[in-house]
């Protein structure tokens, strides 16, 4: 027999979760034995019964009601061998198909996403070769125009070709050499 503080400690839960699970539990019929202070104790069938609610609940799959039900319902088909009876019943029908269901419905589930995203990156992982290999095409032609304008000038001689020697070189411009003011420093002041 357990305790609740040892309950909420084996469960993982708050003594508020125990009491509102336990409470569902007694609307179903079962009822919790009590010690001497009239808290609630519990058997060890008792405790996985509430365990297999709460995870079929947690699940989103069926409501905390139905789920406290279905567990109740398999709690009042099972005995136990005691001193008194010496007798078993048949063992009640298991809510592990139940919790089993719903983890087998995600994994499906899972596995359809995970197919979807592997598709997915298929095509991002095309689309990002497509878009690599156009970047290289356009490297390349960038380069191919730097090397064209970094090649080397031909020289002037080079130019300078036969046909071009009937011509007579240019001759460099005369000097202009500026006007000498003559008016004086005043007038040039004022303007006049």
């Amino acid at each position: 027999m357990m305790t609740p503080s040892e309950v909420c400690k084996q469960l993982n839960i708050s003594p508020s979760t125990l009491r509102k699970y336990s409470l569902r539990f007694e609307s179903e019929g079962i009822l919790f034995k009590r010690n001497k202070s009239n808290s609630r104790i519990y058997t060890v069938t008792e405790v996985a019964a509430l365990r297999e609610s709460m995870t079929v609940t947690k699940s989103g799959d069926v409501t905390f009601e139905n789920a406290v039900r279905e567990a109740a319902e398999g709690l009042k088909g099972a005995s136990t061998i005691t001193p008194e009876n010496g007798v078993t019943s048949t063992p009640p029908r298991r809510h592990d198909d139940v919790a089993t269901a719903v983890i087998l419905k995600k994994l499906e589930d899972l596995e359809e996403e995970n197919r979807s995203l592997k598709e997915e990156m298929r095509k991002r992982d095309s689309l990002f070769v497509e878009v690599l290999e156009e970047m290289k095409h356009k490297l390349d032609r960038i380069e191919e125009n730097q090397k064209q304008l970094a090649a080397p000038m031909p020289e002037e001689s080079e130019l300078d070709s036969p046909e071009s020697s009937s011509q007579q070189p240019e001759s460099e411009p005369d000097p202009v050499t500026p006007k000498k003011n003559t008016r004086s420093l005043w007038a040039r002041i004022w303007n006049k």
